[in-house]
């Protein structure tokens, strides 16, 4: 009986370990210090859009993602995450955040270690992932608030 205690005892810690474990794992951390795994995503739609500062466009479209983020995205639990371009440091592009007004997720880029997307040739670029984890083409050029809820309402179609 007392061998069957451990035993028990034992399994409970190995999984509570495992799953601990588990929650620590992440694929990407946000500036706020959210973090994420794509799998947890799965079933959810995501818009992830790279950006960088020496980019006119990517900068003219801010305020359309802010007004895409705080009129579509939130209210109809859609994602959206910001990704710099440039290989900066966190402190960098969280002055860009600032400096800019970006109201959405951006990426902590010492803290994301894995993208399903590969890094855009062109900018601005800015991709919806489908609940089933399809990938869109990427949406080349400045984006309105209008043209990425239009992307989003297209793809649910075809889905």
């Amino acid at each position: 009986m007392h061998k069957l205690i451990i035993a028990i005892f034992s399994v409970g810690a190995l999984i509570t370990g495992f799953s601990f474990y588990q929650s620590q794992q992440y694929d990407f951390q946000t500036l706020d210090g959210e973090s994420y795994q794509w799998q947890t995503l799965r079933g959810q739609w995501v818009v992830v859009n790279y950006f960088a500062e020496w980019c006119v466009p990517c900068l003219q479209e801010v305020p359309e993602l802010n007004n895409f983020y705080t009129q579509y995205a939130k209210p109809n639990s859609v994602n959206l995450f910001a990704v710099s371009y440039d290989s900066l440091p966190a402190t960098e592009v969280l002055a860009i955040r600032d400096k800019y007004n970006m109201q959405f997720p951006l990426l902590n880029p010492e803290k994301s270690d894995y993208m399903p997307i590969q890094k855009p040739q062109y900018l601005p670029a800015t991709y919806v992932i489908a609940p089933d984890g399809q990938i869109s083409q990427p949406l080349l050029g400045e984006q309105t608030s209008a043209s990425l809820i239009n992307a989003v309402e297209q793809l649910k179609q075809t889905l």
